[in-house]
């Protein structure tokens, strides 16, 4: 676990150094940060497409969480998922729930 949080605080801390002043360009860059988060935290139990649901995971394509319902679920935790709130800081916490909420089914 340790590994993975630091292969993905390293990749977060490039992705960062890497950030341009292009607004758009910014705008993908934090959805790479969360999906990068999400996939080395999440896909366990969610999946990588979100309907993993193991070991109690809810199916995240169909959630109607809103962004500040799921970032405090990421940060507290619910049920049997682990919170991060002491392993990510909140801009990292924002962009996986960013990333989450595209999982959602259309």
């Amino acid at each position: 676990m340790k590994f993975i949080l630091l292969l993905g605080y390293s990749i977060l801390f490039l992705l960062l150094l890497s950030c341009g002043s292009n607004s758009t360009n910014n705008i993908s860059k934090v959805k790479s940060t969360g999906q990068s988060i999400y996939e080395s935290n999440c896909t366990s139990c969610h999946g990588s497409d979100g309907k993993l649901c193991t070991l109690g995971a809810k199916d995240l394509s169909i959630s109607t969480f809103s962004k500040e319902q799921t970032e405090e679920i990421i940060t507290n935790g619910k049920s049997t998922m682990t919170p991060f709130g002491n392993m990510l800081n909140k801009e990292e916490i924002s962009a996986v729930a960013d990333y989450v909420g595209t999982l959602k089914s259309k």
